[in-house]
Order: C-alpha cells, then structure tokens, then sequence
C-alpha cells in the first residue's frame, strides 16, 4: 500500500479537529504553512535517523496549539494517557539532538527495537496506562500498540499482513510485534466510533477516561457509568462529529455530585462495536 501523505494530514486534522470540539481546552489546530514547518528539518531531526519522505510528513503535520498561549496546561491527548507527539518547538529539538534524544520522541520498544526510518511517532504514551502511534511512510498503515502489551481491540486485518510482509517481524522489523495495523482512515474511524459509543470520554485537554475493548466485558466501573450518564444528559453523540450537544453542560455536571437516573439508566453499556 503506497503511503498517501495528503490523505493521511486530512485525515489527522480532521480527527484533531473532532477532539477540539469535544474536549481540547483553548485550543486550535495549527496547519503547516505551504513550505512546511520551518524549524523541522533533516538538522534538526538528525538524531532520529528518518527517511526524507518522514521528515517532509513530519514537516507537513497539524499540530494543536493552545490560544491563547498563557492558556496552556498539559499536554493535548489523542486517547487515554497518550499525548500528541510534538516535534517543532525548541524545547523538544534541544531533547532530540541530547544523547538519547530518541527516547523523547521515539515509542517504548523492547531493548534493541528501533523504528525503521520510514517511521514516525506521532502519539506517544504518558504512562503505562497509554498507547504507541506511529505512521509508515513506506508501507502507508498505521501501527497501534498498547504499551501494557496484547492490545485491547481486536486485530485488524492488516495484522496478518504485516507478520507476512515483514518475514514475521524479524530482524530490524522486530518493533512491530505487538501492533495492530489499520489503513489510516479505518484507524481515525475506529477512534471516533471510540467515542461515540462511549468508550472513551474526554474529560479535558489532557485527560480522556476509556473502558478498554474486551472479548468480555464485566461491568463497567460505576465512576465511567456516571460520565457516560452524564455524556448522554448533555445530549451527546450529538451529529456525531463532536456537535449538536452541551458540552458546558457536561462539564458543569462533572463538578454534581447528584445522581437521578433509574435503574436501567445504571445498567446501560455500549454495544455497539467496529471492528476492522
């Protein structure tokens, strides 16, 4: 599959732009100017080892930004303890060009992995409770891992493959053991229908709470039980791209202790899944 880098930046923009109007915080979605980035460059990145084709995506990709600037706290989250990889500010330039400035930008791997030049990561996990996202200029697909280990989605199609593509990930191809793999469009889908459903609810620009996908699911916690009442009281999914529902009103809620929902209203979960 041939990386389409037009496609793969609408794509991303669009989904920046569905969690901005859902919980992203004094917030705009920054696009790169029509040369690109200028402080992003084979320099700049040199630490990183990436393919020309990774640095033009990098210097091309969306960004979040807070506005005004004196608003910022945190960090913008795509999903649950897992960050919007940032590559143009001097801060994160001078962590790349430190001694292991890789780790500051680079996912988790197993000691010895390393990205393939091709790669880039743009979602990093915050924690142990986070996930990886890196996209392949070279094969086009997106690589989605669970930094706990056996991903909590279903494997995807791609998956088998991959492990066929990539000679059961041998050699340099090692990091992609342990990653779902989606076209990028199924991907951003599958994270808007994450939230539309209700498995994942953002809180605020850093924070998103998510009821991971299992083969079974027990009982959602009784805490996320409350946010999806809550989500729903304020009329969400709305149109289903992050309009047409009360947003302060969520938020207003949050900070309500009362609870007046029947029985019923406590025993409702989601249902309705995508797999891909």
């Amino acid at each position: 599959m041939a990386f389409d880098q037009a496609e793969f930046i609408t794509l991303l923009t669009d989904y920046y732009e569905f969690c901005n109007r859902i919980f992203w915080d004094n917030s705009v979605v920054s696009e790169a100017p029509a040369g690109g980035w200028p402080s992003i460059t084979q320099e700049t990145m040199a630490n990183l080892h990436k393919t020309d084709a990774a640095i033009e995506l990098l210097r091309h990709l969306p960004f979040p930004d807070f506005d005004p600037p004196e608003a910022a706290y945190g960090r913008h989250a795509m999903m649950r303890n897992t960050r919007v990889q940032e590559y143009r500010t001097k801060e994160v330039q001078d962590q790349i060009r430190s001694e292991n400035g890789e780790s500051y930008v680079e996912p988790l791997l197993a000691e010895g992995d390393s990205l393939t030049p091709s790669c880039i990561c743009f979602g990093k996990s915050q924690n142990l409770g986070g996930y990886q996202l890196i996209i392949d200029t070279a094969d086009g697909c997106v690589y989605w891992q669970d930094v706990q280990g056996g991903h909590d989605e279903p494997e995807p199609e791609l998956n088998v493959w991959a492990q066929e593509r990539y000679n059961d990930f041998d050699g340099a191809e090692s990091w992609r053991y342990g990653f779902n793999v989606y076209r990028p469009r199924d991907f951003f889908a599958l994270c808007k229908q994450r939230f539309r459903e209700l498995r994942w609810i953002g809180i605020q620009t850093d924070v998103v709470e998510a009821e991971r996908w299992r083969d079974y699911w027990p009982d959602a916690e009784p805490e996320n039980l409350s946010l999806m009442r809550k989500m729903r009281r304020a009329g969400w999914p709305g149109d289903g791209e992050g309009r047409d529902w009360d947003r302060e009103a969520f938020r207003a809620s949050l900070y309500d202790d009362s609870e007046e929902e029947d029985e019923d209203a406590i025993r409702e979960r989601p249902t309705d899944y995508v797999r891909t």
